[in-house]
């Protein structure tokens, strides 16, 4: 419980106290968090967004910044304390087994809304600024990067098999050369 007091040292009164531990058991129970900033969204646009994050599923939480502030502040992720600035949201996603690709549709459904703008990202221990979280999800999946490997790793034995197959062909060649010539 000594987290929830302020910098000044004072407990949080009994509605930030709320706020500080859902914010908290969600960065601490997600995977992946995307933190956005948004600017003027209506509430149309807003319940839009949340319910297109769902088909995706994603949720969108409004938080405030200086409350997340003070959830990240004594913990590893301190650092990502930096992009909590202005109006900002968390995404989250649950029951997702492919949190890349959740992140990937995600970012399309953001890059639609232009009153949304990225500032980073959490994946599993890994803080992400907004142009590595771009970098990260164009990245491919492991079954492509499997795939890849297993051309690399299959591609000179390939060739050699090849090389060695012409091999005979080419001694059968040269035999039937030899034989022709000496019928001559």
């Amino acid at each position: 419980m000594t987290r929830l007091i302020t910098t000044y040292k004072k407990p949080f009164n009994p509605r930030k106290q709320y706020l500080f531990s859902s914010y908290d058991t969600q960065f601490a129970q997600s995977p992946a968090l995307l933190v956005l900033q948004h600017y003027n969204l209506s509430g149309g646009e807003l319940l839009d967004l949340r319910r297109t994050l769902k088909e995706h599923g994603a949720h969108l939480m409004i938080v405030k910044s200086k409350m997340m502030k003070a959830v990240l502040r004594d913990t590893k992720y301190a650092n990502l304390a930096t992009v909590f600035t202005g109006p900002s949201a968390i995404v989250y996603w649950e029951g997702v087994e492919d949190q890349v690709a959740a992140m990937r549709k995600t970012l399309e459904v953001v890059a639609r809304q232009r009153k949304l703008l990225v500032m980073g990202a959490k994946f599993e221990d890994v803080l992400l600024n907004a142009e590595m979280v771009r970098e990260f999800v164009n990245l491919p999946s492991i079954d492509q990067l499997r795939a890849q490997v297993v051309g690399v790793v299959e591609m000179p034995a390939q060739q050699l098999a090849s090389v060695l197959g012409r091999i005979p062909q080419r001694l059968v060649g040269v035999l039937g050369q030899m034989a022709a010539a000496k019928k001559e």
